[in-house]
């Protein structure tokens, strides 16, 4: 992840219809996207307000017949809506969409669809989620607020500083990869730690860590401590340095 600033512009800012600082940060945020930035590398701030209008706009416009079909086995979308709704303090939104997409799911619900659709309606007349995400993104320490022009400045700074990925951030990914995870950020770094390669990181469904020792990466779950995986890194062909990226082959 970048950084935690969120990016609106001033005249979004000014605006009196609420929904248009909430669609600055979309457009913002979806113009990284197009230019293929993955969520780490994107402020978690701004995709809090982002995934919850996301959210809002597929529910308004398509109900929950849609949304279900659609979203149910895209657990990192799900994952940054509920991050969302919890930030925006939308409790009542929350309960609803944790009846619907709990985070242990033990067998697959049948839902009336039509009856969600009834019940979110009736949430927004109480707890409206546009509202709530103005608010919160008005009041935000990280809000940055800049000149409509200057935007394109900022959004081609952003792009540029992602492209350069690191080391351990490349071979997590290739880790969350091997474990079927989807990687959210790094939690963690201890370059002092006597392998000096240790890294805590968050993915949609739990904490882990890595330690690096002798070419050999091992994954560690961060709560129980039990090995996950190890593997031997080789170096990347296409670099003059003996740095290596990429895990070859999984140890028995």
């Amino acid at each position: 992840m970048q950084n935690d600033t969120i990016i609106v512009t001033l005249s979004s800012f000014h605006n009196p219809h609420k929904y248009e600082i909430i669609a600055s940060n979309t457009e913002y945020i979806t113009k990284l996207f197009q230019n293929n930035l993955s969520e780490d590398q994107i402020s978690e701030n701004a995709l809090k307000s982002y995934y919850v209008d996301y959210y809002h706009s597929h529910i308004i416009h398509g109900g929950f017949h849609n949304f279900i079909n659609e979203f149910k086995k895209n657990y990192k979308i799900l994952y940054y809506i509920r991050l969302g709704l919890k930030a925006l303090s939308a409790e009542k939104h929350l309960k609803l969409f944790n009846a619907i997409f709990p985070e242990v799911k033990e067998k697959s619900s049948i839902y009336n669809t039509n009856k969600l659709d009834m019940a979110f309606n009736k949430l927004e007349k109480y707890e409206n989620l546009v509202t709530l995400n103005y608010q919160w993104l008005i009041k935000h320490p990280k809000l940055l607020i800049v000149e409509p022009k200057s935007i394109h400045r900022y959004l081609q700074q952003h792009i540029i500083t992602s492209q350069h990925e690191y080391r351990h951030i490349k071979i997590i990914k290739q880790l969350c990869k091997i474990i079927d995870e989807d990687f959210i950020a790094i939690t963690a770094g201890d370059i002092n730690n006597i392998y000096n390669r240790a890294w805590h990181f968050k993915t949609v469904k739990n904490y882990y860590y890595i330690i690096e020792k002798n070419h050999i990466v091992t994954l560690y779950n961060s709560f129980t401590k039990q090995e996950i995986t190890k593997g031997r890194l080789v170096a990347n062909k296409t670099e003059q340095s003996l740095v290596s990226n990429f895990i070859s082959k999984m140890l028995a």
